[in-house]
């Protein structure tokens, strides 16, 4: 199943970890086969008609539960079939996948939420401080999540390359 050759020159990386040998990526043949016996078992434990193929009804319900989960700010993680606890409240939401296009609108929330804080301050609504806040807090967080998705998914134009050099031409009609 697997060679048991192994790069001599990294032995002494894994001694000093107290590694007896160098660790093998494979899995032996044994661990695989109990693992599938497991799987056999336990499907053999559920009933039958939990395996059966779906209706095109209920394939379409399943496709429809990812297109409700679209909201204005990105994409609801929440499992299929599961109803929202925090009753559509997605910027305190911990399931909510912030859309860096959708920036502008969070910030605009945030800067809505930071004139109702004050608001509430000024007629002394402490239940509604108390709220705003959380929610402003969590707008942070999510403006944060979006600049940190928005630079790391940013491209880098290279521009196109010039083999003219390499092929040793200076111009197409040479």
């Amino acid at each position: 199943m697997h060679s048991d050759r192994r790069p001599a020159a990294k032995h002494h990386l894994f001694r000093q970890f107290q590694y007896p040998t160098v660790p093998l990526a494979i899995y032996p043949e044994d661990v695989i086969s109990h693992h599938r016996a497991f799987i056999a078992r336990r499907r053999s434990l559920r009933p039958s008609e939990e395996y059966r193929d779906l209706t095109p009804e209920e394939w379409q319900e399943f496709l429809g539960h990812f297109e409700l989960r679209k909201v204005a700010l990105g994409v609801c993680t929440r499992d299929y079939g599961t109803p929202c606890q925090h009753e559509h409240a997605c910027v305190r939401c911990p399931q909510l996948r912030p859309d860096p296009a959708q920036m502008p609108r969070l910030q605009e929330i945030h800067a809505n939420l930071l004139d109702r804080l004050s608001e509430a301050q000024e007629q002394g609504w402490l239940g509604e401080v108390a709220a705003i806040e959380a929610s402003i807090a969590a707008a942070g967080q999510k403006l944060t999540a979006m600049r940190q998705l928005a630079a790391k998914h940013a491209a880098v134009h290279l521009g196109m390359p010039d083999f003219r050099p390499s092929a040793g031409r200076s111009s197409p009609d040479s």
